[in-house]
């Protein structure tokens, strides 16, 4: 989840989407933006989300669903 400052959206929009392997799923109901981040690991994601705190009008990313292969290949077993 992504809070972002009034008014920044649009511009967080276009910027995460030129970004690979981010993209932005939807909007929640209290205006955070949910944002979907794929990368091969932990640290992997650890870079995105400090890349995307420093974008211009980001108040905070906030991880709320964390998932790796491992744990999906489990699930399926």
């Amino acid at each position: 989840m992504l809070k972002m400052k009034d008014g920044a959206e649009e511009k967080l929009r276009a910027s995460l989407t030129e970004i690979p392997g981010i993209s932005v799923e939807s909007k929640a109901p209290s205006g955070e933006l949910i944002v979907l981040v794929e990368t091969a690991d932990i640290n992997g994601l650890h870079k995105q989300c400090l890349e995307i705190e420093r974008m211009e009008g980001v108040l905070g990313v906030y991880p709320s669903y964390i998932t790796t292969e491992d744990e999906a290949m489990a699930v399926e077993k």
